[in-house]
Formats: structure tokens, C-alpha cells, sequence
């Protein structure tokens, strides 16, 4: 499990279109691409996550079921 944290994990996640889960407390809370971030928050998929608070890790992306 890769978490990231600095400046420079969060462009490099950007760039690459890294699926970045967010955790707070051991629990999921969101996930997705990472869109913008500046010193306090990340923008993830559509929720901002407070970077002090929050954990950011590298995970592979949800899967989707085709329903067949």
C-alpha cells in the first residue's frame, strides 16, 4: 500500500491518472483521479479531502460489473 503525501506524489498522480484511494480513521471516505490540490486539501474525484486529516494511498481502480 502506497501512500503518497508529498507535493510531488499528488502531480505525478495527476499526471498519470493514478487511482488514489482517500482514507480517514482506516475507513474509505472517497476515491477517484486527483484533480487539484494546493497546501491543505485535494481535490479526489468530486470530494475536497483535508490533507492533514486524511490518508492518500495508490490503489488499483474499482472494478466494473458488466451484469452478465
Amino acid at each position: 500500500m502506497d501512500i503518497i503525501h508529498r507535493d510531488a506524489d499528488f502531480t505525478n498522480a495527476m499526471l498519470f491518472g493514478t487511482y488514489i484511494m482517500v482514507l480517514m480513521d482506516g475507513k474509505m471516505i472517497g476515491g477517484g483521479l486527483v484533480a487539484e490540490f494546493d497546501e491543505t486539501e485535494v481535490k479526489v474525484g468530486q470530494g475536497r479531502y483535508v490533507r492533514s486529516s486524511s490518508t492518500f494511498v495508490v490503489a488499483p481502480p474499482p472494478q466494473c460489473s458488466t451484469g452478465m
